[in-house]
């Protein structure tokens, strides 16, 4: 019977994580959630009492959980190089469900109680934020890159990997994993033209035109 309760309150989760995600905390209702699942609204008064909101919490928290371990299994097989760490993120993020996490921080958090959304907000930056700011924390005390702000820095990955998550729909779209390439390039390698030792190539700046940067 415990079992079967377990099962079930699985289900409610996987089903209400998809509405969540897909839609938006705002734009779901129980009742949306029970339709999915075929049964009554009232049923789910039984796995979480205080309605909604209890039930957006369980979601949140369990994939932030989800992601904090992913995470850390994707960068512990990487070791201490940024490019492979930031593969290793961005493949674990596509490999998930779109977190859509610039939306879920600033529009389904805002929706929830003061406690509640401090609370999942810490979830949030321990589980993905903290992890990639230590990777460009960590790589610049090596001397790797140079020294620019780690919270812009993590802040822009992560924003620029849910915008993969749109692009990747668009008709003649590249691969997603070759769209996170290009996306990791761009971060560490910019958009200057290089040479073929892998130098910046001066163009269109002060000095000649094509003259490389010592």
């Amino acid at each position: 019977m415990e079992q079967e309760v377990r099962d079930s309150t699985q289900r409610v989760l996987d089903v209400a994580e998809t509405l969540f995600m897909d839609r938006g905390y705002n734009a779901i209702t129980l009742r949306d959630i029970a339709e999915e699942l075929g049964i009554k609204q009232a049923s789910l008064y039984y796995h979480f009492p205080e309605g909604k909101e209890q039930l957006f919490l369980a979601v949140a928290e369990r994939m932030f959980a989800r992601h904090q371990q992913g995470i850390a299994v994707a960068l512990a097989k990487e070791g201490a190089d940024l490019r492979a760490q930031l593969r290793g993120i961005a493949g674990w993020l596509g490999s998930q469900r779109p977190l859509k996490y610039m939306s879920l921080l600033h529009t389904d958090l805002a929706a929830l109680r003061a406690e509640h959304r401090l609370s999942l907000a810490q979830k949030a930056h321990a589980a993905l934020f903290y992890p990639v700011r230590g990777c460009f924390v960590a790589a610049q005390e090596r001397g790797e890159i140079q020294a620019m702000h780690p919270d812009l820095l993590a802040g822009c990955f992560l924003w620029l990997m849910d915008g993969l998550s749109y692009g990747e729909l668009q008709e003649g779209a590249p691969p997603r994993p070759a769209m996170a390439e290009e996306v990791i390039s761009l971060l560490l390698d910019g958009l200057l033209p290089r040479s073929p030792e892998g130098k910046p190539i001066l163009v269109g700046l002060a000095g000649k035109k094509g003259e490389r940067i010592a």
